[in-house]
């Protein structure tokens, strides 16, 4: 049985709490915040044997085999690294950090001790992105050429998940001194690790970050200077080009995500999208010269959280180690830098 704690009680830590719940072999014996009551109000709705307001009480107290940090961005090294220094099992939010120093230190520290981490790309719990990365990497669709990527949300421009102006779990992501980076670091993340994986890694990425004008710079403490969307043209190490953009500003695209991936040989078709089915279609064989697309099969997989204790349990390493949280914030590295530069950043072993 493994003794997990979830440290940080927000919106996101629910959905923790609710998976960790339904694995057989899991157990959640405490949690933490530093709200005052919010720790005590999650262990009550869970069924938690302990909430605390303070992590070094918390390592203090409990026997744990693991951790899953769910704190905003900038309050994820911390807890990690306290963890680490206890030799616990490791899952985070994405992304692993605020910046990619951070990340590879965090990574370089959870290798020197051996444990099992993760950080929570919630994509990869789509059986579609599975499968288009097995498609990917059989050879099927040939030399990979060309790709095309989105990440679309619309609620800066819709009240599809309320007033964003009267909702601080929004308002904290257009803000920079709150930790955010914005939509690069909130939802272009999972852009650049969904490409990545199914495609492989970058070589260099030339990128373009916006802030619109809202009508109003800020509410309360919240300035909203963070970008609101990207575009970005990325090579790969394989020699692919590749188109990726976001944004939050996409009326009619409440939670959009897509890949379309173009080898020589054929193509794959990627959408996620939360309030329509997963659907993936290729287009090979036969049906390259008329040209037709066949939806693909796409059997059911572990998600990212039973993914992470079947990994502790068997003693190996799962698919997103902080080695590859650390890679993907090399990659947010590398695009804000060619912002404020204006010109293409070159990846060189840094980005593991």
């Amino acid at each position: 049985m493994i003794k997990l704690a979830i440290i940080g009680t927000g919106e996101m830590a629910n959905a923790h709490a609710s998976e960790f719940q339904k694995i057989p072999e899991c157990t959640i014996t405490a949690c933490s915040d530093i709200v005052p009551g919010r720790a005590k109000e999650f262990a009550d709705k869970y069924g938690i044997p302990s909430a605390y307001e303070n992590n070094e009480r918390l390592f203090a107290n409990e026997d744990l085999d693991a951790v899953s940090v769910v704190t905003p961005d900038m309050y994820h090294m911390q807890p990690v690294m306290m963890a680490l220094e206890k030799n616990l099992h490791v899952m985070c939010e994405k992304p692993l950090a605020s910046n990619s120093n951070d990340a590879h230190k965090m990574a370089d520290t959870a290798r020197k001790k051996g444990v099992i981490t993760a950080v929570n790309f919630s994509y990869r719990n789509s059986p579609a992105t599975q499968m288009a990365a097995e498609i990917a990497a059989s050879g099927e669709l040939g030399r990979i050429i060309h790709v095309e990527g989105s990440y679309l949300q619309c609620w800066l421009a819709s009240k599809c998940w309320g007033d964003w102006k009267e909702n601080p779990a929004l308002l904290w992501r257009l803000s920079t001194k709150h930790g955010s980076l914005g939509t690069l670091g909130d939802i272009g993340v999972h852009l650049l690790d969904l490409t990545s994986f199914v495609v492989g890694e970058f070589k260099s990425i030339d990128c373009k970050l916006k802030t619109f004008n809202k009508g109003i710079d800020s509410i309360g403490e919240y300035v909203f200077d963070a970008n609101d969307s990207l575009i970005a043209n990325v090579e790969f190490n394989n020699g692919a080009l590749g188109v990726l953009h976001s944004s939050r500003w996409t009326v009619g695209r409440e939670n959009t995500i897509t890949l379309r991936v173009y080898g020589d040989k054929g193509s794959i078709d990627l959408i996620l999208d939360r309030p329509e089915p997963d659907t993936l279609r290729i287009c090979k064989g036969d049906n390259v010269d008329i040209p037709s697309w066949e939806q693909v099969v796409c059997p059911p997989v572990p998600n990212m959280y039973q993914r992470f204790i079947t990994a502790i349990l068997e003693g190996k390493q799962g698919q997103t180690s902080f080695d590859t949280g650390a890679r993907i914030q090399s990659y947010i590295a590398g695009a804000i830098e060619s912002d404020a530069a204006n010109e293409p950043v070159v990846f060189g072993n840094n980005s593991i």
